[in-house]
């Protein structure tokens, strides 16, 4: 699963039914730290993003499967210490793209 975000665009959900993946993919932007709702930069490489908001992120599916499919994807995350309690947040891997 992949939140992308391209400047001047609308961030969206690509490949919303892989839930062995979950990365924060930047293309064509010179920013290392872009302000985008939703998101908390740990640092250049690693992001924090709001689980309610990857839920409404257009290319999301919308079906009871994807949800049940989500939460289970949420419920491993939370094993490997990858989900912040405190902002109801899941840690993403930050790639880049020119």
């Amino acid at each position: 699963m992949i939140v992308d975000y391209s400047p001047g665009e609308e961030m969206s959900l690509v490949e919303p039914e892989d839930f062995k993946s979950f990365k924060l993919r930047l293309r064509n932007t010179s920013e290392s730290r872009p302000a985008l709702p939703g998101v908390a930069f740990v640092d250049d490489r690693n992001v924090l993003v709001a689980i309610d908001a990857v839920t409404q992120l257009p290319g999301m599916p919308g079906t009871e499967e994807w949800h049940a499919g989500f939460r289970k994807m949420i419920d491993y995350a939370a094993t490997k210490g990858w989900i912040d309690a405190a902002t109801n947040s899941i840690r993403a891997h930050v790639e880049r793209v020119p």
